[in-house]
């Protein structure tokens, strides 16, 4: 026997889940505000290093194939982590893929750098976070 099946949009406006707290609503805002948080935070620290000196994190072979210096190169990182952030706060379901693809390149970047392979795949579940925040994103959207 073949199961019915789910549909996001519609257990959205389950009456079951409507009066009380609604589980698909909380890990919605969770993710929200922590795709918000994190890249506004990280690309701020880009230009503070109170959490870490960043430029570490560079692997070699991109710095010496950049156009400046990689301080720099880190800075515009930065501006475009707190730009990303915003988006997530303006269009989640935008800023949610951007987010996934800026921690793409991010993984790529580290991958060529031993010693950080760790970082990589916390950043990959972190990728897979901001995937699923623009799918629910996607979904609030079509039923506003």
């Amino acid at each position: 026997m073949a199961m019915p099946e789910r549909n996001l949009r519609t257990e959205l406006r389950t009456p079951a889940l409507e009066g009380r707290q609604n589980p698909i609503d909380q890990a919605y805002l969770l993710l929200y505000a922590a795709f918000i948080v994190a890249p506004v935070i990280a690309g701020a620290d880009k230009f503070f290093h109170v959490l870490v000196n960043w430029d570490q994190y560079l692997a070699p072979l991109v710095a010496g194939m950049l156009p400046m210096a990689p301080p720099t190169f880190m800075l515009a990182v930065g501006v475009i982590e707190i730009v990303a952030g915003l988006l997530v706060a303006v269009r989640p379901s935008i800023g949610g893929l951007v987010v996934a693809a800026w921690l793409w390149g991010i993984i790529i970047n580290l991958l060529l750098v031993p010693g950080y392979y760790d970082i990589a795949l916390r950043d990959f579940g972190l990728s897979l976070g901001a995937l699923a925040l623009a799918r629910l994103a996607a979904v609030r959207e079509q039923t506003s």
